[in-house]
């Protein structure tokens, strides 16, 4: 992938830092617009590349690293106010379905439970698997759930989740490893490119007296 990014950034280089008139460039800006497509193409990819390496790492971790990981993704995307005091790991045997609970903000007076089920590729999350997470979430008279899985969930069960009076959110195992790469965690910058567009308006100053 990098590969791509460097033969790209030739050809963007080649394009901009060529000095000609605007009415040239403007002629040549389908063959630009088409280059920065290519360059957006291979970021895409290597996205794509880097969250595949990501679920096979976490497929080859103990339980209790991905329910810590998941309470991770969590206090980076803000809740407990991002304290790891307002979160903790419950997953135990006869936890009752229930695998960690964190605060909605700092303040701590509402709690979100957890369920973190690492699973094998492309296993799918049965609705009775949600259905019994539900059943948790009122045995603990709680009204908000998480439900983590590095699979995907069936259909059934993503429209139980909305007939349900209690609030459940479903996140799979594509859409975790993008907050993870989104937040952070797991990951760290490795290389970053610019695009820079000539700024038409610049040129266009009048020019001050000498």
């Amino acid at each position: 992938m990098i590969t791509d990014y460097h033969r790209l950034m030739v050809l963007w280089h080649q394009l901009y830092e060529i000095a000609e008139p605007e009415s040239l460039r403007a002629g040549r800006q389908p063959e630009i617009d088409a280059h920065e497509r290519e360059m957006a193409a291979a970021h895409e990819r290597a996205q794509h590349r880097l969250a595949d390496d990501m679920l096979a790492r976490i497929h080859v971790q103990e339980p209790s690293f991905f329910e810590s990981m998941v309470i991770d993704v969590l206090l980076a995307m803000g809740y407990g106010g991002r304290s790891r005091e307002l979160a903790r790991r419950l997953g135990r045997t006869g936890d009752g379905g229930i695998d960690g609970v964190i605060a909605v903000d700092e303040l701590g007076l509402d709690l979100i439970y957890l369920q973190a089920k690492r699973l094998k590729p492309d296993t799918v999350v049965p609705v009775s698997n949600v259905r019994d997470f539900v059943g948790s979430l009122d045995a603990h008279h709680a009204g908000k759930g998480i439900f983590v899985a590095t699979g995907h969930f069936s259909p059934a069960a993503v429209t139980f989740t909305q007939q349900v009076s209690r609030r459940v959110a479903l996140i799979d195992g594509r859409k975790l490893v993008g907050l993870m790469i989104r937040h952070n965690i797991g990951v760290r910058d490795h290389r970053s490119f610019q695009i820079k567009r000539l700024d038409a308006d610049y040129f266009k100053r009048p020019s001050e007296p000498a």
